[in-house]
């Protein structure tokens, strides 16, 4: 499991597949973001998370309004 920063938001998740330069992910809570945000990812070591990675974010799945 890996930290998954976006602007302030920040959720826990696990890669699912590397392919050249993209990573796919699978976040275990759902963030509100658009294409094109700054993403960092962390992992923990020694009790600390530590800055592993960043990128930008690709594409993504839109989730339907819970209000509709």
């Amino acid at each position: 499991m890996l930290k998954f920063n976006v602007g302030s938001t920040e959720t826990s998740g696990k890669i699912i597949d590397v392919r050249d330069d993209i990573m796919k992910i699978q976040l275990t809570n759902p963030i509100c973001t658009s294409v094109g945000e700054k993403v960092a990812f962390s992992r923990r070591i020694e009790k600390k998370h530590r800055l592993i990675g960043y990128g930008t974010i690709k594409t993504g799945a839109t989730m339907k309004n819970l209000t509709d």
